[in-house]
């Protein structure tokens, strides 16, 4: 009789188990219940202290993001269970895409890792591997555009599916060249991408277009450039600042002047971005003599005025402002 309820007993508990595991794996991964994200104009990666590593200066990296008006004001965080850098928020996708690497916990930058976007109720999902890459959004589009840093591919945000491959380069080819920044249109037909060429040391713009595939050379000597609301002019950084320039490469002004140190370690090298009404660039650049260091107290988040060129600091210790759009 002891035997029977014995077995019994393990049967119960083994179903138990198995139904308590099988929940486990289907439950969603997400914040605690009443998380949101704050409503500002700009979202940009934030750091919960700079604590150094055995004395590089490299910060210990954490999992806040940053959100902030415009004009300085209404700063908040949120702090997010992984770590979080080069966040973009999507109103099409309803929350927030951004890269995190849980296996280096120091640097501002990692140096691989996933695409994982977290939506407006808190819940994650995992786009997949793309190593030195980025996510932007292509607006009313349902798509997003990432990057592993050799291909540019074009994502459903619902389902973290492939819907199309942009740009490829040859397995060959990753050390001779490589893709360093996408970003796309408003009416989401095209994109402007940068190549990076490593022998010798230069960088590429150009302008694809989605439906096509037609890619234009729109000029030499800049990467990290952005499209403007209109699509008339992006926004790029050249070797001494944040240029604007027409789409086809023409009318090149230099907006800001800013010191980026050598070109191979541009690992932090600003992205300028437009508000939405065309006006105003924002970024974040470095505050002191020497960055070497690279603690998020040495840069500070900027705008400029594209037509005056005047320029105004938003806040202290933040990293790729992008406007809430």
């Amino acid at each position: 009789m002891k035997s029977r309820l014995t077995e019994i007993l393990v049967s119960i508990i083994l179903v138990v188990s198995v139904f308590a595991s099988a929940c486990c794996i289907c439950a969603p991964d997400r914040e605690p219940a009443g998380f949101s994200i704050p409503k500002a104009d700009i979202i940009y990666q934030a750091l919960n202290n700079q604590l150094s590593n055995s004395g590089t200066g490299i910060v210990e990296s954490n999992n806040l993001i940053g959100f902030v008006n415009a004009d300085g004001s209404g700063n908040k965080f949120i702090k997010l269970k992984y770590r979080a850098f080069t966040p973009v928020f999507s109103i099409d996708a309803g929350g927030i895409f951004f890269r995190s690497f849980t296996s280096e916990p120091y640097d501002l930058l990692p140096g691989g890792g996933e695409t994982v976007f977290l939506s407006d109720s808190g819940i994650y999902r995992d786009c997949g591997d793309y190593d030195d890459g980025f996510s932007f959004p292509v607006k009313d589009t349902g798509y997003v555009l990432v990057s592993n840093g050799v291909d540019i591919e074009l994502m459903d945000m619902t389902t973290c599916k492939v819907i199309k491959r942009l740009v490829e380069i040859p397995d060959e080819l990753p050390w001779v060249k490589s893709v360093d920044s996408a970003y796309p249109s408003s009416s989401g037909k095209s994109m402007v991408f940068t190549e990076t060429y490593r022998s010798p040391w230069h960088h590429v713009i150009y302008i694809t277009d989605f439906e096509t595939g037609n890619v234009n050379e729109v000029l030499q000597g800049g990467y990290n450039a952005s499209f403007s609301p209109d699509d008339q002019r992006i926004a790029y950084l050249g070797n001494d600042g944040i240029y604007v320039a027409n789409a086809d490469g023409s009318a090149n002004k230099l907006i800001v002047r800013i010191d980026l140190g050598n070109p191979y370690f541009a690992s932090l090298d600003p992205y300028p971005f437009w508000s939405p009404d065309g006006k105003t660039l924002i970024y974040h650049k470095c505050i002191v003599a020497d960055c070497i260091d690279r603690n998020l107290s040495d840069y500070s988040i900027f705008k400029v005025d594209v037509n005056s060129g005047v320029e105004q600091k938003i806040i202290d210790g933040g990293l790729y402002p992008v406007w809430i759009k």
